[in-house]
């Protein structure tokens, strides 16, 4: 098998690494990586997670996070690098995640080549970003699907996906995260240029591209922050478009406020112990609903961006008023926190699931030849032990 996995973005590399791991073992497979979008510039911290074997290919361009035309004009210079790389590698199988817009320039690369695509977290919903159409894209565009949730998996059955092409195998970001090892606080705090870790707010936001304000959530996050001084981390916003602006106003407000700290990544180690020692998470990140519950770490949800995404009981879901974030930070000062929750996205064994089936899927004959499927199936996540859910159940 060889094997070409994409990533356009440090946050996609955590998900990513344990497949690559996982891939990495077997002798019959060869593995390389296309690094494009946010890791061009500096792309050192994913080429530490990347096997030592591995080809990589870095290049392309980042989105810039600044104008929609200048995202777009850098989506087909990502695709223009990405058919050279097809060309000169000539993978057998593609490996594309999630629901960035400089994924799908890469993927898109690779159709002329008639080459085999899987998705990972497809199916899954985020009404309130163009994320979701990509998504849903990627989905059309792919031959295999590895969905993290029974409840995804269901959903790329109801799109038209022939059920022997879904697979439940729980998102292999859970798999960094609990490998990761338990770092002190005072070791964390030294690392992090926090005075201290006690009662640590952990944020991360992102535009939220269909809303008429796709700022607004940090508005509200901000002026709340604000009224309650405590130790607060923020790592960097992608770069949509609003990225840059949103970047440049977090940047100034830690200026500001000696309580603050501010990271372009943190990497799986420190996000990790982030998410142990933090007594809460806040933003709109995709990380609050899918690997925060892993660690029964609260997770205030600003606004829409991720309406419609499955979550667990740690989220509370409110608008982006400053009132509204004020009122759930309050309660849950006062709550219990729980030492270790249940992530609706798998067990932290994704990354093996996720490399048999690549394995087995390579060679099916005529796997690029897709039909649109009605039948119903019915889907069970591998680590858990009730009955089949279809789409009625």
């Amino acid at each position: 098998m060889r094997l070409l996995s994409i990533s356009s973005s440090r946050a996609d590399v955590g998900i990513l690494a344990p497949v690559w791991r996982a891939v990495a073992q077997d002798p019959d497979a060869a593995l390389c990586v296309l690094l494009t979008g946010m890791h061009v510039g500096d792309d050192t911290a994913a080429r530490e997670a990347i096997p030592d074997l591995a080809q990589v290919y870095s290049g392309g361009a980042d989105l810039g996070g600044g104008e929609r035309v200048e995202s777009a004009r850098a989506m087909g210079v990502i695709t223009a690098f990405a058919a050279d790389v097809y060309a000169d590698w000539k993978p057998d199988l593609v490996l594309a995640v999630g629901d960035r817009l400089d994924m799908i320039p890469a993927v898109l690369a690779a159709v002329p080549f008639d080459v085999p695509i899987a998705h990972l977290h497809g199916g899954e919903q985020t009404f309130g970003a163009i994320d979701n159409d990509v998504r849903n894209a990627l989905t059309k565009l792919a031959h295999v699907h590895c969905a993290a949730s029974v409840e995804a998996a269901i959903r790329l059955n109801e799109m038209g996906e022939e059920a022997w092409r879904i697979h439940v195998t729980g998102g292999p970001g859970l798999d960094t995260m609990l490998a990761v090892p338990e770092m002190t606080e005072e070791t964390f705090a030294t690392e992090t240029d926090l005075a201290a870790v006690a009662g640590l707010r952990l944020v991360t936001l992102h535009p939220e591209t269909r809303a008429a304000a796709p700022t607004a959530c940090l508005d509200a996050a901000l002026e709340a922050l604000a009224a309650r001084p405590a130790p607060t981390l923020f790592t960097a916003p992608n770069s949509d478009p609003g990225g840059a602006e949103m970047r440049a106003r977090i940047e100034a407000f830690v200026q500001e406020h000696s309580w603050c700290a501010f990271r372009e990544t943190l990497g799986s180690v420190r996000y990790a112990n982030a998410l142990r020692h933090a007594s809460m998470m806040i933003g709109n990140s995709s990380s609050g609903l899918i690997e925060a519950p892993l660690f029964g770490l609260p997770a205030i949800n600003i606004g829409g961006r991720q309406e419609g995404r499955e979550r667990a009981t740690n989220v509370r879901d409110c608008p982006a008023v400053s009132a509204a974030v004020l009122q759930v930070m309050d309660r849950i000062d006062l709550e219990q926190r729980q030492v270790m929750g249940v992530s609706p996205y798998g067990d932290g064994q994704s990354g093996p699931r996720i490399a048999k089936v690549l394995r087995d899927v390579v060679n099916v004959p005529d796997i690029t030849r897709k039909g649109v499927s009605s039948e119903i199936a019915a889907f069970r996540a591998p680590w858990e032990q009730e009955a089949p859910k279809t789409v009625a159940g």
